[in-house]
């Protein structure tokens, strides 16, 4: 949210995490094209692409 009296560029506390988050979920392709329906269909898709992440940085730890 821009603030009425800033001037120019201000970087956002934490918002590149969330920048940062929205382009490692966007690696899985199925998350690129919304297309589906129901909400519910596209929160688990994107935990999916989170899970599958996360156990590919565990096993790349090990």
């Amino acid at each position: 949210m821009r603030q009425p009296d800033a001037n120019g560029f201000w970087v956002l506390p934490k918002r590149w995490v969330v920048e940062r988050t929205h382009a490692w979920i966007e690696k899985a392709r199925r998350l690129v094209m919304h297309h589906d329906r129901r909400v519910d269909v596209s929160e688990a898709w994107v935990w999916l692409a989170a899970g599958r992440q996360l156990l590919n940085r565990l096993t790349r730890l090990s």
